[in-house]
């Protein structure tokens, strides 16, 4: 009778420990990677730090995750660190199975002068952003930045109206292009409630959530609505969402031109 209950009670324990353990090693799912960089300007052989943000945040990524246009890029738990001992633009994203983080775009320079100015640049944009997110945090979770250029320059005469790109956008597929056109004040939203990026042709779109009348946008935060703008940039065709291209932008600037333009020819 006693061997019997002993032999009960390793028993119960045993299917304890095992339902314990299988409990202890169920995967969570990633469902979301953002990038952030602290500077998008550093000098040559310098550290720029990049903070990674996952959903669900306990998710660390690892070197092998990520992918630079040049350079290294090292990980240490969730940031990243990127190095480059030569002058130009690089590009950084992180991808872990179907998870493909936003691009972030740095420049590295060998002038400490130009890094300055840099410098000085972030901070006067830093102290306006400030400015509106206090007088708007209300919103803030449901509007873009609208932090706008003091001195916006003249539009290009080379840039192309998203108008133009929208009629036939394989034939700017691949290009690195500088294109003009009108940015909201809030952004779109995806299936999953999202905010993302958009662009206008400068007569404006009749449908926020219509790929036919926007252009989708990538890359480079934009810390500027509401205006007229100027990107540079390369179109991607892929899949995201409704859309089937995509504005990788490296740059951009708030323009003077708020009248709708003609068409440009490629």
């Amino acid at each position: 009778m006693m061997k019997k209950m002993i032999s009960l009670c390793l028993a119960c324990t045993l299917v304890l420990l095992t339902a314990c353990s299988n409990g202890n090693n169920k995967k969570e799912t990633l469902k979301s990677i953002q990038l952030d960089p602290e500077a998008n300007k550093v000098l040559v052989d310098t550290d720029a730090d990049i903070h990674i943000d996952t959903d669900p945040d306990n998710i660390q990524l690892n070197d092998k995750d990520f992918t630079s246009s040049g350079g290294n890029v090292k990980v240490n738990k969730d940031n990243a660190e990127f190095t480059a001992s030569e002058e130009g633009t690089y590009t950084i994203s992180a991808k872990r199975g179907n998870i493909t983080s936003n691009t972030v775009t740095i420049t590295v320079v060998s002038d400490e002068s130009d890094l300055a100015a840099a410098n000085d640049e972030q901070t006067t944009t830093n102290d306006n952003s400030q400015t509106t997110d206090t007088s708007t945090a209300s919103n803030s979770t449901q509007t873009s930045n609208t932090t706008q250029t003091q001195n916006p320059g003249e539009a290009s005469p080379d840039a192309i109206d998203v108008a133009t790109i929208l009629s036939d956008p394989d034939d700017y597929v691949g290009q690195t292009i500088t294109i003009i056109g009108s940015l909201p004040q809030t952004p779109a939203y995806d299936s999953n409630n999202q905010p993302y990026e958009i662009i206008y042709p400068t007569a404006g779109g009749s449908n926020i959530n219509d790929p036919r009348d926007r252009l989708r946008l990538e890359g480079a935060k934009l810390t500027i609505g509401c205006c007229i703008a100027e990107l540079t940039g390369t179109l991607e065709k892929k899949q995201v969402g409704n859309d089937q291209y995509v504005f990788d932008v490296s740059s951009y600037e708030e323009v003077l031109d708020e009248s709708p333009r003609p068409l440009n020819s490629k």
